[in-house]
C-alpha cells in the first residue's frame, strides 16, 4: 500500500468518524432540549412534517457536494461538511489558496492546500462567531442592519462566486462557454422567482452535458493547448 492510499484511507476514516459524532451532537440538541423541558413528540410525525423540506434540499445537497469535491478533496471536504458555510466561505478560501500556492485542485499539492485553507477559514470563522456571540455581537448589530449597508451584506455571497467564477472563465474559456450559456439561458426561461426550486437540476444538467462536452472536445483535439 503507497503512502496515497494510506493518507486517503486515514482522511476518510478520521472524516467518517467526525461527521457521526457532529451528526449525534446536533440531533441531541433537539432532543436534549425536549427532554428538559418535558417537550413530547412522535418521530413519525416529525418525519412527516420534514418531508417537503427533504424534497426541497436533498437533491441540491447532494449535487452540490458533488460539484465541491473536485474542488476541495475529501478531507477539506469532510472539514467543510462539518463546519459549514461552504458555498460562502470554505470554497472561496479553498480556491484562493490553490491560486496563491499555484497548485492545481483536484491534485495532492491541491488537497493539502485546500485542508489548509478550509481549517484556517473554519478557526476563523468560528473565532468571529465567538467574538460576535459574547463579545461585539449587539454593537455590531446595528450597523449590519443599516440600510445604507444592508444591500451589500445581502449580496457577499453572489459577489464572492462571482470572483471566484470570472478568473476560472477567462483561464478556461473553451470549457466554459457551454455551462455558462446553459446557465444564463436557464436562468432567463425559469426567471428569477422559480430559479432557486429547480437550480439544483439545472446544475446536474450543466455539470452533466459539460463533461459530454469537454470529453468530446478533448477526443477531437480541441484542448491541445491544455495538455502542454
Amino acid at each position: 500500500m503507497n503512502k496515497r492510499t494510506t493518507y486517503m484511507n486515514k482522511i476518510n476514516t478520521l472524516g467518517q468518524i467526525s461527521s457521526i459524532i457532529v451528526l449525534i451532537g446536533m440531533f441531541m440538541i433537539p432532543i436534549g432540549t425536549a427532554f428538559y423541558f418535558g417537550i413530547e413528540f412522535n418521530i413519525m410525525d416529525t418525519l412527516a412534517a420534514s418531508t417537503s423540506l427533504i424534497a426541497l434540499f436533498l437533491p441540491t445537497a447532494v449535487i452540490e457536494n458533488i460539484s465541491f469535491y473536485p474542488i476541495l478533496g475529501s478531507g477539506a471536504m469532510y472539514l467543510s461538511s462539518v463546519t459549514g458555510n461552504i458555498t460562502n466561505l470554505k470554497l472561496p478560501a479553498a480556491v484562493s489558496g490553490h491560486q496563491i500556492a499555484g497548485v492545481e485542485a483536484g491534485s495532492d499539492e491541491g488537497d493539502i492546500i485546500a485542508i489548509l485553507a478550509v481549517g484556517m477559514s473554519s478557526l476563523v470563522q468560528i473565532t468571529i462567531l465567538l467574538l460576535g456571540m459574547f463579545v461585539i455581537g449587539q454593537w455590531l448589530l446595528p450597523i449590519l442592519n443599516h440600510p445604507t449597508l444592508e444591500a451589500g451584506f445581502n449580496n457577499i455571497t453572489p459577489a464572492l462566486l462571482g470572483a471566484i467564477t470570472i478568473p476560472q472563465v477567462f483561464q478556461h474559456k473553451k470549457l466554459s462557454v457551454i455551462p455558462v450559456v446553459i446557465g444564463i439561458i436557464s436562468y432567463l426561461y425559469f426567471g428569477p422567482e422559480r430559479f432557486p426550486y429547480v437550480q439544483s437540476y439545472v446544475l446536474l444538467t450543466v455539470m452533466i452535458i459539460s463533461i459530454i462536452a469537454a470529453y468530446m472536445m478533448y477526443k477531437y483535439g480541441k484542448l491541445n493547448d491544455y495538455q502542454k
